[in-house]
């Protein structure tokens, strides 16, 4: 089967988010990007150890909260879309459980980075730098997708 053919709850390869819509992309993308946004403004005012763990645990309480609560409408019966028709605000509940493993590692890995980076260099030139490594990083199966 074509990964472009898969339904989300048929996803088994990593390789499988390359087929999302782009629009897909860009709101994952975006969630990044403002997390590391509201990572750099929170860095000055909590230099305690335990701070960027805490910060990390609430933005992933917070993406993961919608879809658990959006998961209990889920009824065997339910509609899968394939991964190149998924709705971004319709769909994001519908994943195998591994692909929000994968996002909140992610997600984790972005804030813990940029929260060490800020707190050696705080300024809008490491909030840039790390913006762009972020977007090229997190918007890359778009931008690495063969034209067809």
């Amino acid at each position: 089967m074509h990964a472009a053919d898969k339904k989300l709850n048929e996803m088994n390869r990593l390789s499988d988010m390359a087929h999302f819509p782009a629009i897909v992309n860009a709101g994952a993308t975006a969630n990044v990007l403002l997390t590391v946004c509201v990572t750099f403004l929170l860095v000055p005012h909590y230099p305690q150890v335990c701070a960027p763990m805490v910060w990390a645990a609430m933005v992933l309480c917070m993406n993961l909260l919608p879809v658990v609560l959006l998961r209990l409408r889920l009824k065997p019966d339910s509609e899968y879309r394939t991964l190149g028709r998924m709705d971004f605000f319709r769909d994001q509940h519908r994943f195998c459980d591994w692909v929000y493993v994968a996002a909140s590692a992610n997600m984790a890995f972005w804030i813990l980075v940029s929260w060490s980076v800020f707190s050696v260099v705080h300024n809008v030139a490491a909030l840039a730098a790390i913006l762009i490594v972020a977007f090229l990083a997190t918007f890359s199966p778009v931008l690495l997708r063969k034209r067809r």
